[in-house]
């Protein structure tokens, strides 16, 4: 079908885009680089009916082992942008990010700029919009504003006193986070370095960097970590196809070759089963999944 933009091309890998690496293709894929080619693509496909999917960093994402029908959307970058819009005076920065700005890269120039309690995202993967849409390590404690694109083309923005955070979730409209404004108190910039230094080293430490995974892959329930679970039922180093829950992090599932999505699947039941029988606590996925399962 004809497109208003040059920026969609079809069959594109999804194990591309995700940190799992699995993924089959999507049947359109686009990477507007504008927020006026973004309108334009939505506008598009609400006329036509296309579904449309969402994959930013791709690192809270399990794709289709079939691919995906429709449009996969993906933020170029021309919404990896940063601007500190501060007032100089002010005791507090205000920072406008594009949704496609990776976390860290925020994280990076919190140590230079002296941008405090930040370091409550350093070692976050992705990108700041899909941080923003799960209320990632409460994120929404800093946001000031949100632009969103509605799927119908339609953009509108939301204030801080008009937004609801809970826990792993920003409660929004249904839509695409075009750019967030936050803020965060001004401190010396090596103060904010050295704090972001010690969580980077703790979590590198302890949490599973070294396979691809997509982070977490249950929430925590109330009053214990789903990791502490899963390794309480004997479930580290379990492995379905070459899908592994990690032997660092309980609470990762790590690719360890060419795991397909059915077997991370297949992976997260069992231990979904497990967790139930021993400790009668059904956790939850955090990691979303898009497409169909085979089978």
């Amino acid at each position: 079908m004809p497109w208003p933009h040059d920026c969609i091309r079809p069959h594109e890998l999804l194990a591309n885009h995700t940190s799992f690496r699995i993924g089959g293709p999507a049947e359109w894929f686009a990477e507007p680089s504008t927020l006026e080619e973004l309108v334009a693509v939505l506008r598009e496909t609400h006329r036509v009916g296309m579904p449309v999917s969402v994959v930013g960093g791709g690192t809270n994402t399990l794709a289709s082992d079939r691919g995906i029908r429709g449009l996969v959307m993906h933020l170029g970058r021309g919404f990896r942008t940063i601007r500190d819009v501060s007032h100089q005076d002010d005791p507090l920065a205000q920072v406008l990010c594009g949704a496609a700005l990776l976390t860290q890269r925020l994280v990076y120039l919190a140590t230079t700029h002296g941008w405090g309690e930040l370091e409550s995202l350093a070692g976050l993967p992705g990108q700041i919009g899909g941080a923003v849409a799960m209320n990632a390590q409460d994120i929404g404690q800093f946001i000031r504003r949100i632009c969103l694109v509605s799927f119908d083309g339609t953009i509108r923005e939301f204030t801080a006193d008009q937004l609801t955070f809970r826990y792993r979730d920003a409660a929004l409209e249904p839509g695409i986070v075009a750019d967030v404004t936050l803020q965060f108190p001004k401190v010396p910039p090596a103060q904010a370095y050295e704090r972001i230094r010690q969580v980077l080293q703790y979590r590198n430490s302890t949490q599973e960097v070294r396979l691809p995974s997509a982070g977490c892959a249950f929430k925590n329930p109330p009053g214990v970590g789903a990791g502490r679970l899963i390794d309480q039922a004997g479930l580290k180093g379990a492995r379905i196809g070459d899908a592994q829950v990690s032997r660092r992090h309980a609470n990762f599932i790590v690719n360890v070759g060419y795991a397909t999505c059915d077997d991370v699947l297949s992976l997260m039941e069992h231990i979904q089963r497990e967790v139930d029988r021993h400790f009668h606590i059904r956790l939850e996925p955090e990691v979303r999944m898009v497409g169909e399962r085979i089978g």
